[in-house]
């Protein structure tokens, strides 16, 4: 099974839509990277990782999250490029802990986080 499913929402601005498919682990984090690198390669530069359907991530998701975190921070922007939508109150308690939502903005909806550009 695929585990990232790629669109496009137009915002102000273009903003990539990630739909995870299934949990982020150690099997599966090499699809999501490389989708990441290919947005960011085509221009893309606003990214939303749409969690709803991640049951879990493993230290390995994390990762993963913040290598995306790092590709799209520009050095002297304030601006934050990568949005997470939607993760299960298990998965939120993960990334909490992890300390990515200190980064990270979480958004309940997939309109708040592309109006949030």
């Amino acid at each position: 099974m695929k585990l990232v499913s790629v669109s496009q929402v137009q915002g102000r601005v273009p903003v990539t839509v990630f739909q995870l498919q299934d949990r982020l682990n150690m099997g599966n984090t090499a699809e999501l990277e490389q989708a990441a690198k290919e947005a960011y390669a085509a221009g893309g530069r606003n990214l939303v990782i749409d969690l709803s359907k991640a049951p879990s991530l493993t230290s390995a998701g994390i990762r993963t999250i913040m290598i995306i975190y790092k590709m799209l921070s520009e050095p002297k922007e304030k601006a934050k490029h990568l949005k997470l939508v939607s993760p299960t109150p298990y998965v939120r308690e993960v990334l909490d802990i992890s300390g990515l939502l200190d980064y990270i903005e979480v958004y309940d909806n997939l309109d708040e986080a592309v109006a949030s550009y």
